[in-house]
């Protein structure tokens, strides 16, 4: 989850990033202001600003158990206020104050939704600080305007109903990983007589069978894969291989159509049996996305020329 966020967020507001690390850095006198995203495992540092000692650098991982934001996480929407460390039972000997154990720290929570945590902005120093309460009240305001230029930012580049990534997102990928060191499989998928669930059933359970769809992606889907949904019963998985044979995405595809297919999905009161079409084609260097969409939806309808539940090849 945190490569997708490290690309969805720092293309459009790492401007709004760099002005809230600027400004809490002239205001309160520590040594280091950060933001972090986390996973709820990891914890990586967005950006770091340090002025003498480097406590903390630019994209440092380390396990979110071991670090103070889990504390700020765990400690609701509000500030989490440390003016020594030391003192406090709740950092004393805490793993995560190994660097500064006389020091100080100050957090915030960062949200992407109103009920799912993105990360923490923090600031820390080697040795005890007041803050005072402009300077508290000061970064709850900054990560408040953080959460909602970072949910904002969310919607703009997420399928409402699956949560999966849209279109736009997708492109932006694209253009940004296409080369010789990324190597993909573009898989598009199509749900066969999707419509005759829609007409059957009604336009509700059509939304919910798509969103259980979205799911079994998720689950599927090799680390490092994009997903995103491009239509009405259209998706599109974007999969890192290794070999122009694409057998990781050869893999998933088979996957998908097994799960799919295997057994009845469960809809309210119904038992659906479903099944989906899949084109398949290499995302080689100099072909935009564009053409590799159109090389795709020509496998995935002769797929469905030649049966439906099956893969195709560009």
């Amino acid at each position: 989850m945190i490569q997708s966020q490290k690309e969805l967020y720092f293309n459009r507001i790492d401007k709004v990033i760099d002005e809230v690390i600027s400004l809490l850095s002239e205001t309160i006198d520590v040594n280091s202001i950060f933001l972090t995203n986390t996973d709820r495992e990891t914890n990586f540092i967005v950006k770091a600003f340090n002025r003498k000692t480097n406590l903390l650098q630019t994209g440092e991982q380390l396990p979110l158990n071991k670090s103070l934001c889990k504390l700020v996480i765990e400690n609701g929407g509000e500030p989490l206020v440390i003016p020594s460390i030391a003192k406090e039972p709740l950092t004393s000997g805490h793993p995560g104050a190994e660097r500064i154990p006389n020091g100080s720290y100050i957090g915030m929570p960062i949200y992407q939704s109103n009920d799912s945590i993105f990360g923490t902005l923090c600031a820390a120093d080697t040795k005890p600080y007041g803050f005072t309460a402009y300077e508290i009240k000061l970064i709850k305001t900054l990560g408040l305007l953080l959460s909602q230029a970072i949910m904002l930012e969310d919607m703009m580049v997420r399928d409402s109903l699956t949560g999966l990534h849209n279109r736009a997102y997708l492109v932006g990928h694209f253009d940004r990983n296409n080369g010789e060191e990324h190597k993909s499989a573009l898989l598009y998928v199509d749900l066969d007589r999707f419509k005759m669930v829609n007409d059957q059933y009604g336009h509700e359970a059509g939304d919910e069978l798509l969103k259980k769809v979205a799911t079994v992606f998720q689950e599927l889907a090799p680390s490092g894969s994009v997903i995103a949904r491009i239509g009405g019963d259209e998706f599109v998985l974007l999969v890192p291989v290794t070999t122009e044979e694409m057998e990781e995405a050869k893999r998933t595809a088979s996957q998908i159509l097994n799960e799919l297919s295997g057994q009845p999905v469960k809809v309210r009161d119904w038992e659906l049996s479903i099944s989906a079409s899949v084109g398949m084609t290499f995302a080689e260097p100099g072909k935009d996305l564009e053409e590799l969409l159109n090389e795709a939806d020509r496998a995935m309808y002769q797929a469905k020329r030649e049966g439906r539940n099956t893969v195709r090849y560009h």
